[in-house]
């Protein structure tokens, strides 16, 4: 049986990106697609791709033979075998740019579960069985350094479930709860149903207490240090090896709890544990007020005063505020807070906790960077910029809203929300990304990049507030180079800490289209730039503004005044409503007559390759130039060597599609039926 890191099912959209990106980072793949026509999934072989091919050659050949019923036959004829030949072409494209990876096997058959990690592939010839390895968290990859033991704990010892999102995120610190959860699951007698409907954080507390492993009245959110974490250890070891022994004997070791350690989560009597051994100190130094250190340590706890003094709880009962995402991070800053006031309490303080305080006040220049502001950030205030996301980003592949008649609605549950300059508390301002900041960021990521962002002028905007709906006017002319604009609402929980949140705003749609002329147009202009744009499905056009010497560019070529048969230029789109794109045109022209060609049926028995010289004696079109070179798959010649006829069938009918290059320079195209017989 083949072992894989990943089986995946299924050869469209999401299994080849899948693929490709596991593959990427070392992973052994096995990807298994029902059909050999189904490579790169619905849409490039049966669904988009195919569909506005065929819908873009009828609405040519309404235009070319208006009326004309043979020409159109035959054009349709055409326009199928180009159909297949592009979707040939990009079914093939996508299977060689995962075959051609090394960790990375096609399957083409059909997929059965046998089992979670087991899955049997019906092959023509055999059957056979792949089994995948279980990932436990999507965060933890095969590489991950700890990968074999967070498994383990995971699918062997139910110790850990993660998180919500399926992430175990490994970097982040343990908090009382989650050491507890673990340290209860290895020493309770827990069945699976009372560990699926636990309460989180509260029976885990509960049962943990019951055990004798931690004291009452311990804060759950709060992060384990490392003494809390020794005594938590201690005590389940104690308790399982008591356990262990006989009744009847009596330990000399004591659970590290006591009349003491009852009391508070803060106020152990740490010094016999640390110094009892040969009378030795701590070498973590304690500094008090008092002292000839103290300077440092009075300045670091009047900027938490301030902090903590300043600080409205209120807001994390906002609606705006108190949300399922928020969650989280709220507790994480209450915890915080409440660790926060320990340390500015205490009057003696050691070498670690002045450390934990500089942390909390630290600033870097004028702005407060401290540990306060690191989970603020993560906690997003209601916000919501309303209209068609129809601007995409280049840099994310995800879609934007555009600048409508120089205005931004934003959608939130926040009141009293004023312009930057208007309000300390609550307020909105916009930023800006300049063209050049945003065409400089070319890899791709999956979440927004990180513009440079530059604070727009206040006077160029206004901001009004009504029923749950702010809309910012721009009334100033931008400057020349802005790209995108930026709308974000602050919300002011303490000095310098702010609960934020926004979005991006395109002032111009990026835009594309291609544009290929051949021989039948003899003029070229805005006209024809819209109508392609309407082809392609973009309406409400109001106007088009392009440099005149662009138009002219292509009219030359198709003057025959330049040979030149690519054309690139950049324009804008005005909409009826005032929005405006930013267009990129792509001009390909096509000055060379292309032949229809008739061919005759061919036939063949069972095995025999069709060859070059059948393809030509079957031509049936009367005057064509000179062949200079006949092209055909070999890949659908093969096929057709290939093909096996089975019973009760006496033969079958293969089409095969052929180009032709002629001496003069033109060429051809056209296709056949090829009876194979038995």
């Amino acid at each position: 049986m083949k072992q894989y890191d990943a089986i995946i099912i299924g050869f469209g959209k999401g299994g080849k990106t899948l693929a490709a990106e596991l593959a990427n980072r070392g992973w052994k793949i096995a990807l298994i697609e029902r059909s050999d026509k189904m490579y790169g999934g619905t849409c490039i072989n049966v669904a988009c791709i195919p569909t506005k091919a065929l819908i873009h050659e009828a609405e040519i050949s309404g235009i070319m033979y208006q009326g004309d019923y043979k020409k159109q036959s035959n054009f349709y004829k055409l326009a199928i075998a180009r159909k297949d030949k592009l979707t040939s072409f990009l079914r093939d494209k996508n299977f060689d740019d995962l075959a051609n990876r090394p960790n990375v096997t096609i399957y083409t058959g059909t997929a059965s579960f046998i089992c979670p990690d087991t899955v049997k592939v019906t092959l023509p010839d055999e059957e056979i069985e792949l089994q995948g390895k279980e990932i436990p968290f999507s965060d933890v990859g095969k590489d991950y350094w700890a990968n074999g033991v967070i498994s383990y704990a995971k699918n062997n010892m139910n110790l850990i479930s993660g998180y919500p999102d399926g992430t175990f995120k490994g970097e982040n610190n343990i908090t009382n709860a989650e050491l507890l959860k673990i340290l209860v699951c290895h020493k309770k007698n827990l069945n699976t149903t009372a560990i699926n409907n636990a309460k989180w954080p509260y029976d885990w507390i509960k049962w943990a207490e019951e055990e004798k492993i931690c004291w009452k009245n311990i804060n759950p959110n709060a992060y384990a240090n490392r003494k809390d974490a020794f005594q938590f250890l201690y005590n389940t070891i104690y308790s399982i090896s008591e356990n262990n022994k006989s009744k009847n004997k009596k330990s000399k070791n004591e659970s590290i709890i006591t009349k003491e350690t009852k009391q508070s989560s803060h106020n152990y009597n740490y010094n016999y544990y640390e110094n009892k051994k040969n009378n030795k100190k701590s070498n973590n130094t304690l500094v008090s007020e008092s002292s000839s250190e103290n300077k440092h340590l009075i300045e670091l706890k009047k900027i938490l005063k301030a902090i903590i003094d300043s600080k409205k709880d209120d807001l994390l009962e906002l609606e705006g505020v108190k949300t399922p995402t928020n969650e989280k991070s709220i507790a994480d800053l209450k915890a915080l807070i409440e660790e926060a006031k320990i340390l500015l309490n205490k009057k003696d303080l050691s070498s670690d906790e002045i450390k934990k305080l500089e942390e909390l006040t630290k600033f870097e220049g004028k702005k407060y960077r401290g540990s306060f502001r690191k989970i603020a950030k993560n906690i997003l205030v209601d916000f919501e910029v309303l209209g068609e996301r129809d601007a995409r980003n280049k840099n994310n592949n995800k879609n934007y809203t555009s600048l409508k008649n120089n205005q931004i609605k934003i959608k939130t549950s926040l009141s009293d929300v004023k312009k930057i300059g208007e309000s300390e508390e609550r307020y909105i301002k916009l930023n800006y990304i300049s063209k050049k900041d945003y065409d400089s960021v070319d890899s791709i990521s999956k979440s927004t990049p990180k513009y440079k962002k530059q604070e727009l002028n206040k006077d160029l905007y206004n901001v009004e507030e009504k029923d749950g709906i702010i809309t910012v006017t721009i009334n100033g002319e931008l400057p020349e180079d802005v790209k995108i604009l930026k709308p974000i609402i602050y919300l002011k929980y303490a000095d310098n800490i702010y609960f934020e949140n926004g979005d991006l705003v395109y002032t111009k749609i990026p835009m594309k289209t291609f544009i290929q002329l051949d021989m039948d147009y003899t003029t070229f202009n805005k006209e024809t730039i819209k109508e392609h744009l309407e082809m392609d499905n973009v309406e409400n056009i109001k106007d088009i503004i392009v440099d005149e010497e662009k138009i002219q560019k292509v009219q030359d070529v198709l003057d025959g005044l330049s040979q030149e048969r690519e054309i690139k230029f950049n324009a804008e789109v005005i909409f009826n409503d005032g929005m405006i794109g930013e267009l990129e045109v792509l001009i390909k022209v096509d000055k060379t007559e292309d032949h229809d060609i008739e061919f005759t049926d061919i036939s063949i028995k069972q095995g025999e390759e069709v060859t070059i010289e059948m393809i030509k004696n079957a031509i049936s079109t009367p005057n064509l130039p000179e062949i200079r070179k006949i092209n055909v798959d070999k890949s659908k010649l093969k096929d057709i060597k290939e093909a096996v006829i089975t019973p009760p069938l006496e033969e079958m009918t293969l089409i095969l599609s052929v180009d032709i290059d002629f001496v003069d320079g033109t060429s051809g195209s056209g296709f056949f039926n090829v009876i194979i017989k038995k």
